[in-house]
């Protein structure tokens, strides 16, 4: 049974007493990220606008060369890094978005096929190529991992839709089969019960995402618990992310809220 959640545990900050809403915002574009400084990126499908946690905008980047912006990965918020599927190209920003270094041609690397990127550790980036049904990485423009193919190893033709690096390990998350984990090097470990999510964010030993029913949800990896946080609060969101001691929620209204994790 799903119980509602208090975030003490996920993130052990300091109990908040009372409603305390940041910020409300209307976002343009038809996604978001965040970064550990607490900033939000408003991300449409040829524009990154970049805005501190005031809601203030700091810096933007546009650019109608390289196609559609397909994601954008702000782990490394001085390295934030851009894919442009139809082009298979992908871009490094810095933290004023502008473009560092040149721009990265995924067919002179032979990953033309590739899906979904993700930064990884020591400025490496992971690729999934959904033909392979591999599992590359990459470091200074040279394959150092590749996974098996995880359609034989798993015995599933597995279509995943987003892909993110976090806590030493490798999610890969399918909406039918569920969040796929690796180590850093691309070895399968296990498969998580988590359907249907969009987009998720690992946050230590919880993973943060919404649900079938437009509602926040957690799952604990080491308990296998799922709870539901502020329901009654929070049942319209589009996508959700954590930073520090705040939470913020896209609704499906494209109404970003920020607020203090309450417990």
């Amino acid at each position: 049974m799903i119980k509602s959640l208090y975030l003490s545990v996920l993130l052990s900050i300091i109990s908040l007493s009372g409603f305390s809403q940041l910020l409300t915002k209307t976002l343009s574009g038809n996604q978001f990220t965040t970064d550990q400084f607490g900033n939000f990126y408003d991300i449409s499908s040829r524009e990154i606008k970049k805005y501190n946690i005031k809601g203030e905008l700091m810096f933007s980047y546009s650019n109608n060369i390289l196609g559609e912006i397909s994601s954008v990965d702000a782990s490394n918020p001085l390295k934030v890094l851009v894919y442009f599927k139809d082009f298979t190209k992908v871009l490094t920003l810095d933290d004023a978005l502008s473009p560092r270094g040149d721009v990265l041609n995924l067919n002179d690397l032979s990953l033309e096929e590739t899906s979904l990127v993700c930064r990884s550790y020591n400025n490496g980036v992971w690729f999934y190529n959904p033909i392979k049904y591999q599992l590359t990485r990459l470091e200074n423009r040279n394959v150092v991992n590749i996974s098996s193919n995880l359609s034989n190893l798993l015995g599933e033709n597995i279509q995943p839709n987003h892909l993110v690096e976090a806590s030493e390990k490798v999610y890969l998350s399918d909406t039918k089969h569920g969040v796929l984990v690796f180590d850093v090097y691309g070895t399968y470990l296990k498969t998580i019960p988590i359907y249907n999510a969009k987009a998720i964010q690992v946050k230590q030993k919880y993973i943060l995402y919404v649900n079938t029913k437009n509602e926040i949800e957690i799952y604990n990896v080491f308990t296998l618990e799922k709870s539901l946080y502020q329901p009654e609060k929070f049942n319209n969101v589009k996508s959700v992310r954590i930073e520090g001691s705040n939470i913020y929620v896209l609704t499906l209204k494209n109404q970003l809220i920020i607020d203090k994790i309450q417990l």
